[in-house]
């Protein structure tokens, strides 16, 4: 009699613990799904902070004559390096931007995500002259959401910095490129 007790104790502790490994696999699932539903049809935007320089700090220095923007420094990482479909990763920015006062100048931002192959996943560009008025250290942010279907791999992320002035029939011009790496690593 207590045999068939202990056997079922044991019986009913196995299925309730496949029911709540189930119900995890369940959830994770859930949030995946709540992940794809939320990112759907979002474009990632940069969104630019101003670093205000710290007493005794050096100031940028000014734009030399007859220049209309150039970028210093133009540093990018990843927040973090490695991460699983379903999430969003971090991709942050530091710009040292020289810029002239002139309101017909338009900054933009451009950025190219990569496969390991080389094959051009996502192309995206933000006009950011709103963000970047004056010249200055600027801490940028892009959340980059990582879909569910993304294969595991390597992946180089280009961003580049154009100006160009507004009704000018030229091209934009490269002030900046940076390029950085990033690594997406199976679900389970």
């Amino acid at each position: 009699m207590k045999d068939n007790i202990t056997i079922r104790r044991s019986t009913l502790c196995v299925i309730m613990l496949t029911a709540v490994l189930g119900g995890c696999a369940s959830m994770d699932q859930y949030s995946c799904d709540l992940h794809e539903t939320r990112m759907r049809g979002v474009k990632p935007q940069t969104t630019y902070q101003v670093v205000e320089p710290k007493p005794g700090q050096p100031v940028p220095r000014t734009l030399p004559s007859g220049s209309v923007a150039q970028a210093t420094t133009y540093s990018m990482s990843f927040k973090p390096g490695f991460t699983k479909p379903c999430s969003t990763l971090m991709l942050n920015k530091d710009v040292v931007l020289l810029r002239s006062d002139d309101p017909d100048v338009v900054i933009t931002e451009v950025r190219e995500m990569y496969a390991e192959d080389g094959t051009l996943i996502i192309p995206a560009s933000q006009v950011i002259t709103e963000q970047v008025r004056k010249s200055g250290h600027y801490l940028a942010t892009t959340p980059l959401p990582i879909p569910k279907t993304a294969p595991p791999g390597k992946y180089k992320v280009v961003s580049k910095l154009l100006f160009e002035r507004r009704g000018d029939r030229r091209p934009p011009v490269q002030i900046a490129r940076a390029e950085g790496f990033f690594y997406i690593i199976p679900l389970q």
